[in-house]
């Protein structure tokens, strides 16, 4: 795991100690969910503490401002355009997509909410890395029949979903992939649009996590990469301890926000 990157459980008064006046933020502070922003910003002024070192944001904003800045396009869609893309899908399982259909059989309700939900957590476990997907079906092969034959069910549905939804758009398919986007471009590149952003900010802290989603772990490994900034990964107490021996294997993934043939 690079040097660039320190890891704390339960320690978020670290951030918070750092809080002081100053002309512009120093500090990107990353959250999954506005609510954590909130709590942070609720405890600086309960503290009478300055919030100016701090600019609250997500990575997908992050992400945004950095391809906005390469010249790339951020557009993407929500997640009502994706339900309304995936209504498209036809009945008939002779015309469905081949990976899609033991999906769509296995259960009378999977409709366009159940697709998504599983399109959703694929992306979430493995950022369509091809050495993650990799590595999950081999994990799942390992698992007794029939809970082998299931996983490898919502493992192909999750990815036939992903690849129909790209068929049918120009936009990315989610702000997920905005951040994907953004992570190969930070690889790729030598910190240039990082600086023209965010020329003084000097740690990047991703907060209020008790798990860390491959896209943004590959997302801090492109910063390490592409970057000096330091960066903390404040964890939850309850899985800090068992987050913290997995770091270093999910920051590890060669070639960042690579996206596999689908």
């Amino acid at each position: 795991m690079s040097s660039q990157v320190s890891v704390y459980s339960g320690e978020e008064e670290r951030l918070l100690d750092r809080a002081e006046r100053t002309a512009t933020p120093t500090e990107l502070v990353l959250a999954p969910t506005e609510l954590h922003h909130r709590n942070l910003q609720r405890r600086l002024r309960d503290a009478a503490r300055p919030h100016n070192a701090f600019a609250f944001v997500d990575p997908e904003t992050v992400a945004e401002d950095l391809l906005e800045a390469a010249s790339l396009t951020p557009t993407s869609l929500d997640r009502v355009d994706r339900l309304a893309i995936l209504q498209s899908i036809p009945a008939d399982p002779a015309d469905q997509p081949p990976g899609l259909r033991p999906l769509l059989a296995a259960r009378r309700d999977t409709g366009p909410q159940h697709l998504e939900q599983v399109r959703s957590e694929i992306e979430s476990m493995t950022n369509f890395h091809p050495t993650r997907i990799e590595a999950l079906r081999d994990i799942t092969d390992d698992f007794a029949h029939p809970i082998a034959d299931d996983a490898t069910t919502l493992i192909d549905g999750g990815l036939a979903v992903e690849t129909w939804l790209r068929g049918r758009t120009a936009k990315a398919v989610s702000k997920t992939a905005l951040v994907r986007r953004a992570t190969r471009h930070l690889d790729r590149s030598d910190g240039d649009t990082w600086t023209a952003c965010y020329a003084d900010i000097e740690r990047v802290s991703l907060v209020g996590v008790s798990s860390i989603s491959a896209p943004h772990a590959d997302f801090l490994h492109g910063l390490c990469t592409a970057t000096d900034v330091d960066i903390e990964i404040h964890l939850r107490p309850g899985t800090g301890e068992y987050l913290s021996e997995r770091l270093p294997d999910l920051l590890a993934v060669a070639s960042p926000g690579q996206e596999g043939d689908l």
